[in-house]
């Protein structure tokens, strides 16, 4: 072994820094021999006394060693310095124990620290240590069973796949929403121009539009052939070709034959808005009312261009 000269640590015959004080031992290091000493070899200086002796052996790394971050070389815990480059060890990492050995239950007794003292331990902690380690027993089984059946039956890899692919479905349709058009069975409005009828309001063209010469009192009446719970409606307010030379929408009330409504404020823009609906479950009548308008200095017709209404998608 080599003495460090400066701190008198043990190091390793190949240990080119000391493992304690990171001195280069080729000039503090002193070579001890080791083992039985013949009567005619000449007395070796013997090393001074130290408070933690100590081998540092050059080796891969361990789960534990601290990795030298500027060789990458393994070292036991206790060093403070590389024993490959002498690098400091203050901020070295340490390697972890691969993820499916912390799984697998320890075997062989547990050593404590030198100088610790072991404790009383209570009855119900062996009762849970016990079950801990049966259920990771048990965990392990059934995960190296589940992987010999995926891997070797053909009909159970199908039915798991099968079972994958329709929970995923299931966790999407809690998130994502498929939206289905609902088609009107008749559409009435309270007033209307007579080239703009209300018709054109749901008629899936969104260059023409409904016109209503009094903004108080205009409003839409839609029929459905069924009951239908909407859940969704598109709006494109005022006139395409001249948006500012009529008034606008800006506020819709829904008026459900149920007896409930709900209001939709609707922004100054051209542009498609959409607007979630609620109360709209199980209805088959529902009236458009104009609660509120933006003006026009041309014109006091209020127009709306388009009007579209979903449903929620039934698998």
């Amino acid at each position: 072994m080599i003495v460090c000269q400066t701190c008198g640590e043990h190091n390793a015959p190949n240990a080119e820094f000391c493992g304690n004080c990171g001195d280069f031992l080729k000039w503090t290091g002193a070579r001890v021999q080791t083992g039985a000493v013949r009567p005619d070899d000449a007395p070796q200086p013997q090393p001074q006394p130290h408070h933690r002796p100590q081998q540092t052996m050059r080796r891969q790394a361990r789960p534990g060693d601290l990795i030298c971050g500027q060789c990458g070389s393994g070292n036991v815990p206790t060093r403070k310095f590389c024993g490959v480059c002498g690098q400091s060890l203050h901020d070295a990492v340490t390697r972890k124990q691969p993820w499916w050995k912390r799984w697998v239950p320890r075997r062989g007794p547990t050593y404590k620290k030198h100088g610790s003292r072991p404790r009383r331990v209570k009855r119900t902690t062996k009762v849970r240590q016990g079950i801990g380690k049966a259920f990771r027993w048990a965990l392990a089984v059934v995960v190296l069973l589940f992987g010999g059946l995926y891997g070797f039956s053909p009909p159970f890899r199908s039915n798991v796949n099968t079972q994958v692919v329709q929970a995923k479905d299931a966790v999407v349709d809690l998130f994502v929403e498929d939206w289905v058009p609902v088609r009107q069975s008749s559409l009435t409005a309270s007033q209307e121009r007579p080239d703009h009828p209300a018709a054109l309001a749901m008629d899936n063209d969104y260059g023409t539009y409904w016109a209503a010469p009094d903004a108080k009192t205009a409003a839409l009446t839609i029929q459905f052939d069924h009951a239908t719970d909407l859940r969704r409606m598109i709006v494109y307010n005022g006139n395409p070709k001249k948006y500012l030379g009529t008034a606008r929408p800006q506020r819709l009330t829904l008026v459900f034959d149920t007896g409930k409504t709900f209001d939709i404020p609707l922004t100054d823009s051209a542009e498609q808005q959409h607007h979630d609906i609620k109360n709209g479950d199980g209805v088959k009548q529902v009236q458009v009312l104009i609660a509120g308008v933006y003006p026009s200095s041309e014109s006091t017709d209020v127009v709306i261009s388009e009007i579209e209404l979903f449903q929620k998608q039934v698998k």
